[in-house]
């Protein structure tokens, strides 16, 4: 009868969490809102998880004689479980970053991702792929897979667009907009863009950007936007 009890427990909080968790994607709208719940749910899982196991142990042999030494038992593998799920990705870091010598800055490429280190977290590396997305890969992910690092280039260098514009663009406003812009775009990273409207020997104003980015596909999709970005601009003005 525990027996069943435990087991008709456990298919109902397992049931619980799929169904809150199907119930925040569909029904929560707000996006910080849903993004804050779907990371807390699974810790408020795990919780529940682990003082389901100390229960079921109490329903279960709660009047064994040794049931003192299976709680310790079960204690020492929870702890011991909890530790290596934390620790695990920390130290296949170490190792990684010992073995590989990876920085941010670098390309990699590997079964699961390629691009280029935006930065190195204790437990995590993220990279940014070709279409500017963000991708967080846990360091015990790429313990075991093949790295390929190309050789370093000239993606780093700065680069460098000049866009026509319209005369009434011609204006610290419209520099102001374009650099609020840029420091929005994901391939964008620092130094700081640098913006200068200049007129040329034809008397057309011509605006001169400077900025840097993680790869050098970025570069052509940073210039092709900023030109879109001007001409839905103009139209505005």
């Amino acid at each position: 009868m525990n027996l069943l009890i435990f087991t008709i427990t456990g298919l109902l909080l397992l049931l619980l969490f799929r169904v809150l968790n199907r119930i925040t994607k569909a029904f929560i709208r707000k996006r910080q809102l849903r993004s804050v719940l779907l990371r807390t749910l699974p810790v408020i899982e795990l919780v529940a998880w682990v003082a389901f196991l100390f229960w079921g142990v109490l329903v279960l042999f709660g009047q064994h004689q040794y049931y003192d030494l299976i709680v310790v038992l079960l204690a020492v593998l929870v702890i011991l479980g909890l530790a290596w799920f934390v620790f695990r990705d920390f130290l296949a870091g170490v190792l990684l970053k010992s073995e590989k010598a990876l920085h941010p800055g670098q390309v990699i490429k590997t079964p699961i991702v390629e691009g280029k280190i935006k930065s190195m977290g204790f437990r995590n590396i993220e990279l940014i792929n070709e279409a500017g997305e963000t991708v967080n890969i846990p360091y015990s992910r790429l313990s075991d897979q093949l790295f390929i690092i190309p050789p370093d280039n000239e993606d780093s260098l700065p680069h460098q667009a000049k866009i026509t514009l319209e005369p009434k663009q011609a204006t610290e406003q419209t520099k102001e907009r374009v650099y609020k812009y840029l420091m929005a775009m994901p391939w964008v990273i620092s130094p700081a863009p640098g913006i200068q409207i200049i007129k040329n020997n034809e008397g057309h104003h011509m605006m001169h950007v400077t900025f840097y980015t993680y790869m050098r596909t970025h570069a052509l999709i940073v210039e092709e936007k900023i030109r879109t970005f001007l001409k839905e601009d103009a139209g505005v003005q």
